[in-house]
């Protein structure tokens, strides 16, 4: 199964070829750090003020580099899944680790850590192995941004999970059961930890612009009908369903909601990566600084790519009071490994990148790029205008070439907004070009598009471009984000499809009666219940509710009656849709034992727990409580009393 998804990536990542890297821009390796484990993976990367750098291992490791001895040295280990560093000193660290941002100094001097600070694990953990925690970035106000990932389906969650359970964001094929997966976090400079935005997926990659405004990446599927770039603002919604359970004032299930009540919610990406052709799997998030060596790009962005050897350049442009805009292949094939992780402008301008794989496709090492000094050959921006696009290169285009209408082959198509995996390309249409305008000083083109059409991406694949010197155009693939229109955008069609879920009754029905009795049963409303709540949600109980443990240090306490001393049989009739959730058995005050309370395959499928104990003669105490976790669903107990000799 796993050459077979391994194939499927390959076959994917094939499409990925309508770039080049200019010849202005160099890819060399850099000596991997000497982790014990053997790990080459690089999750985190990032540079210290004496010009060092910094990088972190899926193994736990941190290592630090010197470009100048090319050497080595360990910091830190020990840490779980670290996927983001940013350092604050020659000696200081703040991490993102699987649990935790973590502050990791240096307090003694020696060169390595000796002091870890918990800055914050304000959000839950289900022990779903998809629950990634993403890159921490810092704005100019001393705030911290991290990012959730969402759990899989294709992994279960554990008997004991960190925060609040609520099933209501449990369903679906990625799923935010504890708090607040699928958002991304604010950690203010007092120290609170809030929710930022909600309607994540996958976001690995935070990053700002050189205005201050932070973007994040998320990856194709479901919800997400290709890869794209959001621009994050304090309480949007931006489209993946399930980190909605967590959202002020969102009631019910995700899932159960009208998906075009949803559409109407979600703020729309500022470029969406087309699938198979510009990215499968963006990731971080990086601006072109003044001081980075770069090229004519300073502002712009840089988005890693995993699946591909590629990093794709933004440009982006406000219209209508929303950013949106174009995205090209920059750095593309060549030496440059896959798996474009992490990425950090070096003190000498050049740009340093991460490279991992995790299992899906990628790659593994350190690659540098630099920049030769000499302009490229590439466009510098595509904007849009009233009747299509202007298109500003590095040098003056050939004329000749560029005057061709059918140079500038365009369509336009959209990605359906649904829970299902990933979408197709929808209403592709070509789009005819009336005509080429060409600046006197031929860097400027203006393509006249006999119509433009909102809420759409408009890609073009410039065919054979050179400049007036006869270079050809680096990069010639072009995608243009065109959700709003100079003037008079019409409103958005949502482009959704598909339905809600269907939604679990109050009560189906009559409750179900008991049948065929053992013994004498003793219903949840017979029992003393501590912070345990009552519902009927689900089908098939026996009374007129049944018992819902959500949080720790919960429990059920019964009052039953035995005709004699001795052994008894009890029966326990519960429900699970998740994995075990054992609960402590406690008989008269004494611990009995822990029972196991497995999955009984769904909320409403009802099985029976058995265990033997010895009751004493009149009034006993059976007791179930929570044994570090949440528990199941208990309907109600059985006390069936054994006959003794």
């Amino acid at each position: 199964m796993k050459k077979l998804i391994y194939l499927l990536v390959l076959s994917l990542t094939a499409k990925l070829a309508f770039g080049g890297t200019s010849p202005n821009y160099k890819v060399t390796k850099i000596s991997n750090p000497p982790s014990k484990f053997g790990t080459k993976q690089i999750d985190g990367l990032d540079f210290l003020p004496d010009g060092r750098m910094v990088v972190c291992l899926p193994s736990g490791e941190v290592f630090f580099y010197d470009p100048k001895t090319s050497g080595w040295q360990l910091f830190a280990e020990g840490l779980h899944n670290p996927l983001g560093v940013i350092a604050e000193s020659n000696s200081s660290l703040v991490i993102s680790q699987r649990p935790e941002v973590t502050r990791v100094s240096d307090t003694d001097g020696d060169g390595k850590a000796d002091f870890h600070q918990v800055m914050t694990d304000e959000f839950g953990m289900s022990g779903n192995y998809h629950e990634f925690h993403f890159t921490p970035v810092k704005d100019k106000e001393g705030n911290y941004f991290f990012s959730l990932g969402t759990g899989s389906s294709g992994d279960g969650i554990r008997p004991i999970v960190r925060g609040k359970f609520d099933r209501r964001g449990r369903p679906g094929r990625m799923h935010s059961s504890t708090p607040f997966r699928g958002c991304v976090m604010k950690l203010t400079k007092d120290g609170e930890t809030i929710p930022w935005s909600y309607g994540h997926r996958t976001p690995n990659g935070l990053g700002f612009d050189l205005e201050g405004n932070l973007f994040v990446t998320d990856n194709q599927g479901d919800w997400v009908g290709s890869s794209k770039l959001f621009h994050v603002k304090e309480g949007r919604f931006y489209g993946h369903a399930a980190s909605l359970t967590w959202k002020s004032g969102f009631e019910g299930a995700p899932l159960e909601a009208d998906p075009k009540d949803l559409a109407k919610m979600r703020t729309r990406a500022a470029v969406v990566f087309p699938h198979g052709s510009m990215a499968n799997s963006p990731t971080q998030v990086l601006a072109i600084s003044p001081d980075a060596k770069f090229g004519p790009f300073i502002g712009q962005l840089l988005v890693g790519e995993m699946n591909t050897n590629r990093i794709v350049r933004v440009m982006l442009e406000e219209v209508g009071g929303e950013l949106q805009g174009a995205c090209v292949p920059f750095i593309d094939g060549g030496a440059l490994a896959r798996g474009c992780n992490r990425m950090a402008w070096a003190p000498d301008g050049s740009l340093y990148v991460g490279h991992t794989k995790h299992t899906w496709a990628g790659g593994e090492g350190i690659s540098r790029v630099e920049w030769d000094g000499e302009d490229p050959f590439e466009a510098i921006s595509m904007k849009l205008t009233k009747t299509g696009f202007r298109f500003t290169f590095t040098k003056p285009v050939d004329s000749k070439v560029a005057v061709e209408v059918a140079n500038w082959p365009f369509k336009r198509y959209y990605y359906k907004y649904h829970k299902t995996y990933g979408s197709p390309q929808m209403d592709v249409t070509p789009v005819e070009v009336e005509s080429v305008e060409i600046s006197e000083d031929g860097k400027m083109v203006d393509i006249h598009l006999k119509e433009l059409k909102a809420w759409h991406i408009h890609e073009v694949k410039i065919k054979g471009l050179k400049s007036a010197d006869g270079t050809s155009l680096a990069n010639s693939y072009f995608a243009y984000t065109l959700n709003r229109l100079l003037e008079n955008t019409p409103p958005d069609p949502l482009h959704v499809s598909g339905t809600a879920s269907p939604k679990k009754k109050a009560a189906s029905g009559k409750p179900v009666k008991v049948i065929n009795p053992r013994g004498t049963v003793y219903q949840v409303t017979d029992a003393k219940l501590k912070g345990v709540r009552t519902s009927n949600l689900n089908d098939g109980y026996t009374g007129t509710c049944y018992a819902d443990f959500d949080k720790e240090e919960e429990s059920i306490e019964w009052a039953v009656e035995s005709a004699q001393q001795g052994p008894a049989e009890i029966l326990i009739r519960y429900a699970l849709g998740a994995s075990a959730r054992p609960l402590s058995l406690i008989v008269n005050g004494a611990k009995h034992s822990v029972l196991p309370f497995p999955d009984t395959g769904g909320w409403s499928n009802w099985k029976e727990m058995a265990a033997t104990v010895d009751l004493q003669k009149g009034r006993n105490s059976i007791v179930l409580a929570t044994n570090g976790a949440s528990g199941g669903n208990i309907d109600h107990l059985q006390i069936i009393e054994l006959k003794v000799d």
